[in-house]
């Protein structure tokens, strides 16, 4: 897949380019805006903090909305005012103070509604054609007083207007969204949620010429995450393919090679947004946000990329979306787990994207595409599934990505601590080390998700006994982001993993923890023999796993010494994350290679081992200690078993830090 580029000459680039700059807003710009608080708002609210626009935000309620924006990074509330309403109510539920607060604004962003293709007609209808008119009489209000430089509205990019061939938006007498308009025809019905919307297209566009403002359309494709992460919390629309991919309840391809299924991320949406508030002299237009048709993937080799990510067999046969439609609607539903309107948004359509094209240029971006971000796209929606009961992360700790693995962040000073994990575990079961070291130190830490693990994706070489070394690849990527000294920590055969890393790396800089390494087979039976099972059958066991299973398992490998309740936690965490078959799929090819390994050496040069601590818990009874280690490699033990790390964070953030001391 490749990025479209414009047909425009040199000439006429520089000329939009020229008028770009010539036409960005001078004057005050004071915007009202709806949606704030959903996945496009909260990142067009967190672009816009870098301008000097006064924000006027229609929330239900502030509190919550602050506690939102917050949460996603915005900082800055010294230029927002929070305006109290509801799109669903009449006059948008405004005071008589507000209402007059809303009329200060000379740009309107409606991005408001919610995201959910299941909603009754009567609540669809509620949602988006009560806000839809409640937004436009305060444009018609603010035109009449002081002037509205541009009303900017957000519509799924499936509505039918404003293309060349887009049905007439009816006569300026016509109520638009009145049942006998006769428009209903031209749009999907069986969808209430697009059906609204598209209605409140018209509606809006009718009124914009009535009015005389001036009216920006910014269609936006099937909406992800932004770059780098692709963290993508609207679960509706792709997430639904793959929450039925994961289940292994998508047998055939819906649609074919005529079909496909455009994209776009958050970020490039709000770039959109923010880049219209700008101009000072816009001159109005839709634009499609999506990649033209030709350089996208078509619905056979999107569930092939799908199937690659999660790990999952990939359907072969493709069957017509009516077929599918009238099957899911007949009780298909039900087997599938998704409602027969999350396939709406995939399409045989090709779009008008010229109009985008030139606001692309003029803004310095090509047409959005995602091919590169759709692996993290797939990680992020699988691991949401897999953890539907996941909580915020606590405060300090962020998610980003550094090189081709996703990462937790605690910001600090000084040189970083790179945390990798070991089976049955993420970077979310490290935070209690983490937090811990950062308290004693105030170093960054970086919680790494190996490959396949969390939130990162599955390492590119799926040739069999590839895998660990697809793993080392994965945390060498991280270190690279790191030019001066790191601290390296690995536990269990993430401490193998951090080993060969640093190895191989050739630097002289890193330091290395080894806390519980696993060089060998483990000594329990009973897992030696299902490590020897072929791949595919030991993914289908691990996903099966129960709560109770591995809390059995885990007592057995260590002995005493955890708290019952806290293990119990950690277990139901990890059958959690088993029944994602790429997470099955990373812990089972990781098993294969403890099962596989010839012997328990561990290879390293005399330098390397100077600069490594190994941690041993005695009371492991699932691993045995690895005996050739270097001897200028220090030796610390613990009386505890193999998940000390997860279970005592205080105690190994105390002993990593007398570590470091004992070094200087």
């Amino acid at each position: 897949m490749s990025i479209h580029n414009s047909s425009l000459s040199n000439a006429e680039r520089k000329t939009d380019l020229n008028s770009a700059m010539n036409n960005m807003a001078t004057e005050s710009t004071t915007i009202l805006m709806t949606g704030s608080t959903g996945f496009i708002g909260k990142e067009a609210v967190k672009q816009l903090g870098d301008s000097e626009a006064q924000l006027l935000l229609l929330v239900r309620s502030e509190s919550k909305a602050r506690m939102v924006l917050n949460a996603y990074g915005v900082t800055d509330f010294s230029r927002i005012t929070y305006i109290q309403g509801d799109l669903s109510a009449p006059g948008l539920g405004l005071t008589k103070a507000d209402r007059e607060r809303a009329h200060q604004a000379n740009i309107i962003i409606h991005a408001g509604g919610t995201m959910d293709v299941t909603l009754p007609p009567k609540v669809a209808e509620q949602i988006f054609m009560n806000g839809a008119r409640g937004m436009a009489e305060l444009a018609e209000e603010i035109q009449r007083t002081h002037g509205l430089r541009h009303f900017i509205h957000v519509v799924g990019f499936m509505s039918p207007y404003g293309r060349k061939d887009s049905p007439p938006i009816s006569s300026t007498n016509e109520d638009v969204g009145d049942k006998s308009s006769g428009q209903k025809s031209l749009i999907s019905k069986d969808s209430a949620y697009e059906h609204m919307k598209f209605e409140a297209d018209r509606y809006i566009r009718q009124h914009a010429e009535q009015h005389s403002y001036v009216l920006s359309v910014v269609n936006p494709s099937t909406i992800v995450g932004p770059y780098p992460t692709g963290a993508t919390e609207q679960t509706g629309g792709i997430g639904m393919m793959i929450q039925a991919m994961r289940r292994r309840r998508m047998p055939m391809i819906p649609g074919g090679l005529q079909h496909w299924l455009p994209l776009v991320s958050n970020d490039v949406v709000a770039q959109t947004l923010v880049f219209l508030t700008q101009d000072s002299n816009p001159s109005g237009g839709t634009y499609p946000l999506l990649s033209r048709k030709a350089d996208s993937p078509d619905m056979k080799e999107m569930i092939r990329l799908l199937a690659a990510e999660l790990d999952v067999s990939a359907p072969r046969w493709s069957v017509p979306l009516p077929m599918i439609h009238a099957a899911m609607k007949a009780g298909g539903t039900k087997i599938s787990g998704i409602p027969p309107e999350s396939i709406a948004f995939i399409t045989k359509q090709e779009f008008e994207v010229q109009q985008t094209e030139r606001l692309f240029q003029r803004m310095g971006l090509k047409l959005p595409e995602v091919s590169e971000l759709l692996p993290y796209v797939t990680a992020d929606l699988d691991y949401r599934f897999s953890y539907p009961a996941q909580e915020d992360l606590p405060q300090g700790w962020t998610r980003t990505r550094k090189g081709s693995l996703a990462v937790l962040v605690y910001e600090g000073k000084g040189e970083p601590w790179v945390i990798v994990h070991g089976l049955m575990s993420s970077a979310d079961d490290m935070i209690p080390l983490g937090d811990a070291l950062w308290s004693m130190t105030g170093n960054p830490i970086w919680l790494v998700d190996l490959a396949g693990f969390g939130r990162s994706p599955v390492h590119r070489n799926k040739v069999r006994g590839t895998a660990f070394k697809g793993q080392v690849e994965g945390v060498r990527s991280v270190l690279d982001e790191i030019q001066g000294p790191v601290k390296l920590v690995g536990h269990s055969v993430g401490a193998a993993i951090a080993a060969a890393v640093m190895q191989e790396s050739g630097r002289e800089n890193i330091q290395l923890a080894m806390l519980q390494p696993v060089w060998g087979a483990s000594k329990d039976g009973m897992q030696r023999l299902i490590s020897r099972l072929p791949r595919r059958m030991l993914q289908g066991l691990l996903s099966r796993m129960s709560p109770q299973q591995l809390a059995g398992q885990l007592k057995r490998a260590e002995a005493a010494g955890i708290n019952p309740t806290v293990l119990e936690g950690y277990a139901r965490r990890s059958s959690s994350g088993m029944k994602s078959p790429r997470i099955a799929g990373a812990n089972a090819d990781l098993l294969h290679w403890i099962q596989s390994h010839p012997n328990d050496k561990v290879s390293q040069t005399s330098a390397d081992a100077q600069r490594t601590i190994m941690v041993w818990g005695t009371n492991d009874k699932g691993y045995s200690r690895p005996e050739n280690i270097h001897s200028s490699v220090q030796r610390v033990e613990l009386p505890y078993g193999h998940h000390f790390p997860l279970f005592h964070g205080e105690e190994t953030a105390s002993l990593l830090l007398k570590w470091q001391m004992k070094r200087r």
